[in-house]
């Protein structure tokens, strides 16, 4: 076993990531055969990336292998999460601080990455906290919060250009501006948008258009079935649309 090998069977990991020479980690998600549903660029030379949530490090090292200077986001610690009156720590990693920070370095480290690594919680970004970026990432992170609004106007604040966003949906009721309350169960997770109610609930944070990419069923990496997800992605300005934007004025207005 290398000294590679012996780092990550050490700690526990959320992504699954190709570490080169057919070392990939063990993480409880593996999102490469899903990355064609989050349509992410391909070519962002010359562009900043902010990956909100970064956990692992998946997505923060994919945007940075298609050229984009990256900033990855966490909390600072385990505790910072939105966890409610029921949450039990049963079931979470042995070490949350080891599982916070090191999977991703290790990463880090093994991919010669030069991605920044920030501790602050997404209800305290903004431009003066984190500055501005040409995209923004923020990958099933929504669902963890008691309050999700908050952060899809956090998001649209540090947003330059695009933003993608994804979070666990409804898979029925897609046509209805509704969400489900789930963390009464787990104190851990909270709310469960159908489709209509995600859009709105983006077209509402400070955003000029959005656009429906995919919904599809994350399963993990175990094979066992996992949540179904949604994909946006959210424009602040009208440069870059495709025929599928939907202008956020028109979506709010249809609603009436």
């Amino acid at each position: 076993m290398t000294d590679l090998q012996t780092k990550i069977a050490s700690v526990d990991w959320y992504h699954s990531i190709d570490m080169g020479n057919g070392i990939v980690t063990p993480g409880h998600y593996d999102h490469r055969p899903y990355l064609p549903n989050y349509r992410l660029p391909a070519n962002l030379d010359g562009k900043t990336a902010l990956d909100i949530g970064t956990a692992s490090g998946f997505f923060a090292f994919e945007l940075e292998k298609s050229g984009a200077s990256v900033t990855a986001t966490d909390l600072p610690q385990w505790e910072d999460r939105d966890l409610g009156p029921n949450y039990s720590y049963e079931g979470c990693p042995v070490n949350t601080e080891t599982y916070m920070r090191e999977p991703f370095e290790i990463a880090r480290e093994a991919l010669g990455s030069k991605v920044r690594k920030k501790f602050i919680n997404i209800y305290d970004i903004s431009p003066d906290t984190v500055g501005l970026f040409d995209l923004v990432f923020c990958g099933s992170l929504l669902i963890h919060l008691s309050d999700p609004l908050k952060a899809l106007w956090n998001i649209a604040a540090v947003t330059r250009e695009k933003a993608i966003i994804t979070t666990v949906i409804m898979p029925g009721e897609m046509d209805r501006p509704i969400a489900e309350l789930a963390g009464f169960r787990v104190g851990d997770s909270w709310w469960v948008p159908s489709r209509r109610c995600f859009e709105l609930m983006t077209a509402s944070a400070g955003f000029a258009g959005i656009e429906w990419i995919s919904d599809f069923r994350l399963n993990y990496r175990d094979g066992r079935e996992g949540p179904y997800h949604g994909v946006i992605h959210a424009y602040k300005t009208e440069e870059g649309w495709t025929p599928q934007t939907i202008s956020s004025r028109e979506l709010i207005d249809s609603q009436a």
